[in-house]
């Protein structure tokens, strides 16, 4: 079962919404997160007359000037869970020396003045900005959890989409998207030069697939703009668009990482993959609707 988007704006909006923090970034980078990105004086964080106004924080350990709060030990530990390591003693010793070495190096790049540098300061807006769009969309479907029967809903379009034989090629694709067609045009020249698809995905799309080097998974023609199905179907593995495609949020470089005769799955064995697939759309709704209120000036 091919789960992907049907249309033009859809298409590019392949979120991937189960979003796994990655608390070093954050440690390092996004205030309040971690540990105080303004660094604390130890001595003044176990003083109670001067201590921090939020009388919930714990702390697990401090390294320098840095104190090193639970909730970030803790938010490592489930990354690092999530990635399929044990928990054992051994790995939690693991998580809070890591988190000391990070806090040193951190504080070390402070006293080099790295942390007054230009190019810091956007990388840490950035992160910041990224963090809020994930706590946003998480936040929205704690409050709209999708129902089962827009899932079975959703299975039946797609199955629609892909006809009742289920015959057609389908394609798994990786994408990238950036602002604008000059950076598009040279990305894919990079490309053309043998430079990784996935690599320059992650360094410079705009999409969240970026944390997947891009990818987007199984799609058929049906599913796509129109623009990029008369192409696509003329691709074999390995081919990608020699020409920037322009959509809603951006310019669309597609790359066909495999090929195979489409079939219809049981809804069991794609439930997980249809969840996304809705998830992405809503996700795609909110941004139009967020658009459609906002002043944009490009």
């Amino acid at each position: 079962m091919v789960v992907a988007l049907n249309n033009s704006y859809r298409f590019i909006q392949k979120v991937r919404l189960i979003l796994k923090i990655r608390f070093f970034l954050v440690a390092i980078l996004v205030s309040g997160l971690a540990w105080s990105a303004t660094p604390k004086k130890v001595e003044k964080i176990n003083n109670p007359d001067t201590q921090d106004s939020r009388a919930d924080l714990e702390f697990v350990a401090s390294a320098g000037n840095y104190a090193i709060t639970k909730n970030a030990y803790e938010e490592s530990l489930r990354a690092a869970l999530a990635n399929g390591q044990k928990d054992t003693p051994e790995l939690r010793r693991a998580v809070k020396e890591e988190l000391i070495n990070r806090a040193l190096i951190a504080q070390a790049a402070e006293a080099e003045g790295l942390a007054d540098a230009p190019e810091f300061k956007d990388k840490l807006a950035q992160a910041r900005q990224n963090l809020l769009v994930q706590a946003y969309i998480e936040e929205f479907f704690r409050k709209e959890p999708i129902t089962e029967e827009e899932l079975r809903n959703e299975y039946e379009r797609q199955k629609k989409l892909l006809g009742e034989g289920g015959g057609a090629t389908q394609y798994q694709v990786s994408q990238i998207v950036v602002a604008n067609e000059s950076e598009a045009i040279l990305l894919i020249s990079r490309l053309e030069k043998g430079e990784s698809f996935a690599g320059l995905a992650r360094q410079y799309s705009i999409d969240a697939s970026k944390k997947d080097g891009g990818l987007v998974g199984w799609v058929s023609p049906g599913q796509l703009p129109k623009a990029l199905a008369d192409q696509i179907v003329s691709y074999g593995k390995g081919d990608f668009t020699k020409a920037p495609i322009q959509v809603q949020t951006g310019w669309l470089i597609v790359k066909v990482d495999d090929k195979r005769s489409g079939k219809i799955l049981s809804y069991d064995s794609v439930r997980k993959e249809l969840s996304k697939s809705l998830s992405q759309q809503y996700i795609g709704e909110i941004i139009r609707r967020l658009r459609s209120t906002a002043k944009v000036v490009q």
